[in-house]
């Protein structure tokens, strides 16, 4: 009752450096390789956790230990062959540590050329690595602030195309309205030209008109004035005709004959001042006539109206001088 009172109250106590040491000592001198298991067995208790830092300070400090012939040494009043086995079995501690030692070393060296080895590889590969993502970082920061710059010229590029979008909208408007305005004054325009067209149509058949009228008039004019002429010129040839007679025939009718000759000359005078009034009438209608619609009728009659005028006053009657019969 008391051992197992004992065995529960070492459980419960927590393991030290100097129980881990003890343990590693009896393994060793019973033979066998100290480990964590074979501690914790031996000890009864003990997590892994806590065992490897002192095992680990155990095999540390064994070299030391090994140097010191009394760290391992039996009691003085053992017999002799006990002392040998002591001694047997310590030269067989110290060898099995020290090929376990040396193995551990070994191992441990190993172990730590490979991951020496590995850790170079990795560091090389890490190196590599991170020349790699510095090389792709840094493509990506120029990529960005490429991307940055595009964005930002795409912006005021869309910015400008925007105003300028605006700007045309604009101008597109304004100029529909433009074009809506140049539609309704070109309409308007057209209408004004028909009717004005309609108007010069028109006027035109009216100045037409009104030519032919005068043309025609002015041709009866004409003809009476030429035919007021051949019968004035034929009666002053019969009055000269007579006038001869009736002064071969007396002498006392000359006086009265020669004024019947005066008064008939001045007669035959003014109509042919009229003649030649009316033919330069005639020239210029028919000049008038060529041009047709170029002057007004207006003017045509403006200039005809003084030869009618000159026409129709009578020309003062110049004395005739009379002659002596037989002169």
């Amino acid at each position: 009752m008391q051992n197992a009172n004992l065995s529960a109250a070492t459980r419960s106590r927590a393991i030290t450096r100097q129980d881990v040491w003890q343990a590693a000592d009896a393994l060793l001198l019973a033979g066998q390789r100290p480990t964590i298991e074979r501690i914790r067995l031996h000890l009864g208790r003990g997590s892994p956790n806590t065992v490897s830092p002192h095992l680990d300070a155990w095999f540390a400090g064994l070299g030391a230990r090994l140097q010191d012939p009394q760290a391992f040494a039996a009691p003085a009043d053992l017999p002799e062959p006990v002392n040998q086995a002591a001694r047997y079995l310590w030269e067989a501690a110290q060898a099995e540590a020290r090929a376990a030692v040396t193995a551990s070393y070994a191992g441990r060296e190993a172990a730590l050329q490979q991951a020496q080895e590995e850790l170079e590889a990795g560091q090389a590969a890490l190196a590599q690595e991170r020349a790699v993502l510095e090389a792709k970082l840094e493509a990506a920061d120029r990529a960005q602030a490429e991307l940055a710059r595009a964005r930002d010229e795409a912006g005021e590029r869309a910015a400008r195309a925007e105003a300028q979008l605006l700007a045309g909208q604009e101008d597109n408007d304004a100029l529909r309205a433009t074009l809506a305005r140049a539609q309704v004054e070109k309409d308007a325009l057209l209408r004004d030209t028909a009717s004005q067209r309609a108007a010069w149509d028109k006027e035109r058949e009216i100045i037409t008109e009104r030519s032919n009228a005068n043309e025609r008039r002015m041709a009866l004019e004409l003809d009476a004035a030429r035919v007021a002429a051949r019968e004035g010129q034929r009666l002053l040839d019969n009055e000269r005709k007579a006038g001869q007679q009736k002064l071969a025939e007396a002498a006392e009718t000359a006086g009265r004959l020669a004024e019947e000759v005066s008064r008939l000359g001045n007669a035959l005078a003014v109509l042919d001042e009229r003649v030649r009034q009316q033919d330069s009438l005639l020239a210029e209608y028919r000049q008038l006539l060529e041009s047709r619609g170029s002057a007004e009728p207006e003017a045509v009659r403006a200039r005809r109206s003084p030869a009618r005028q000159g026409a129709g006053r009578a020309r003062p009657i110049r004395p005739v001088r009379r002659t002596r019969l037989g002169a």
